[in-house]
């Protein structure tokens, strides 16, 4: 063989696996389609109270970002009924707050079959409001109702919502909070878990804090509906209130955006909040304003969660396609209390290392295509805490789709890294892209 032919032979070889190289490298990044069908649930406690059901409160709601709203101070009456009109007129669903069904016996549950007759048919019926915070001797006679109820009206909201973890035992009736999630699951066998906790709370003397089992009770509900294989939806603190001696403070859109990343970060399916319409005393507790205040007005809170929503609503057809896979805890040497978790996730196989300046949760996320994603927050009180720089070092990710306040910006990513600065309260929802 000559031995142009042998450099001829060479250049061959070496151009062949250049080109491989090459191609590898030039291999363009395709992040995943998510179809766009699906949709969070955001819902408001307390609908407009019958002496302000009118198209104009109900265009409110909806435009707020709200589409669920739970009747509570109306029934399943005249007023029930034209609360459904106008839930359908303004594109959102209505709970249904029938007493009738709050308080049956089993005895009675024969009278089920003709209980819905005047709105079960309507376009926004989304179910019942069936009752709020029962104690675990509950349960059983729940679970045989809804066995009834599905059978009645299968594709409708059996809605009950649980207590949080500082519930006394009492309120529990004896059982453990963990006990009482999981006894709530296997006796109801519910679609999904609603639970209510209410983190924010202000001292006359410390000032403001979080309460440090806010996480804790996410963890214990996130787990239990995992293993359940159902989703959990959450509640959101949206006024201020006075109970049992404790303050829970007014919020500011800081505020509202640190529970509704936190709770995401979390796997939560549906965002309610507490409250929407400003409820009446109860003898228990001193309400302040809502969203909307006693007297219809909206308050700066409407436009603060009006703002979040419209965040969520800008990624939650990609979200929902994910399967929560625990939490991560930063920085790992210095948490302060209020990030304590039973069991937190010590590693995810995209995340290298991750450099905090604050403390940070990481929500780790997969599709079932093997896709991933994260959820990172600025896991601090948003009253007293700072801006975050964050620094996260990936393997084999080239570029991130990152959701900034519901803008979406795709990153190429230097080095493998992904930078950026939390605000206090921002949460932030990044597509891995390989």
């Amino acid at each position: 063989m000559s031995r142009n032919i042998k450099i001829m032979i060479i250049c061959l070889v070496v151009s062949s696996f250049l080109i491989q190289v090459t191609g590898c490298f030039s291999k363009p990044v395709v992040e995943p389609a998510y179809p766009g069908d699906k949709v969070i649930t955001i819902g408001g406690w307390v609908a407009p109270p019958p002496a302000f059901i009118n198209n104009e409160t109900y265009k409110q709601v909806a435009d707020s970002g709200i589409n669920l709203i739970y009747g509570l101070y109306e029934g399943a009456d005249a007023n029930g009924v034209k609360a459904l009109e106008l839930a359908k007129a303004n594109g959102i669903k209505y709970l249904m707050y029938d007493r009738s069904l709050t308080g049956i016996q089993e005895d009675d549950f024969d009278l089920l079959g003709t209980l819905f007759d005047s709105y079960k048919d309507k376009p926004a019926f989304a179910g019942n409001l069936v009752t709020d915070e029962p104690g675990g001797n509950k349960f059983e006679l729940l679970g045989k109702l809804h066995e009834v109820y599905k059978k009645l009206l299968p594709d409708k909201l059996f809605y009950v919502n649980l207590f949080p973890t500082y519930a006394t035992v009492s309120q529990r009736d004896g059982l453990s909070y963990k006990e009482y999630i999981d006894s709530f699951i296997l006796k109801v066998k519910p679609e999904f878990v609603s639970f209510d906790y209410y983190p924010l709370m202000t001292h006359a003397t410390e000032g403001n804090y979080i309460k440090e089992d806010y996480m804790a009770n996410l963890e214990i509900v996130a787990n239990a509906t995992k293993k359940a294989k159902i989703p959990f939806w959450s509640f959101i603190q949206a006024m201020s209130f006075t109970a049992a001696g404790m303050t829970n403070r007014d919020v500011n859109e800081a505020d509202i955006r640190f529970q509704v990343y936190t709770e995401l970060a979390f796997g939560s399916q549906g965002i309610q909040y507490f409250c929407y319409w400003s409820p009446g005393e109860d003898g228990a507790a001193q309400f302040g304003k809502a969203m909307i205040d006693a007297k219809g007005n909206k308050t700066p809170t409407y436009d603060a969660v009006k703002n979040v929503n419209k965040e969520i609503l800008a990624f939650d057809n990609a979200y929902l396609n994910f399967e929560n896979k625990g939490v991560m805890l930063f920085p790992k040497d210095n948490l302060p209390n209020t990030m304590f978790l039973e069991s937190p996730l010590e590693s995810f196989a995209p995340i290298k290392t991750v450099n905090s300046d604050q403390p940070m949760i990481a929500g780790c996320f997969e599709d079932k295509d093997g896709n991933q994603a994260l959820m990172i927050v600025n896991y601090g009180d948003p009253s007293t805490s700072k801006s975050n720089k964050v620094s996260i070092q990936l393997n084999g990710i080239r570029e991130v789709s990152a959701y900034d306040k519901g803008i979406k910006n795709r990153i190429k990513l230097t080095k493998n890294t992904y930078e950026t600065t939390l605000e206090p309260g921002e949460g932030k929802f990044i597509l891995l892209l390989k």
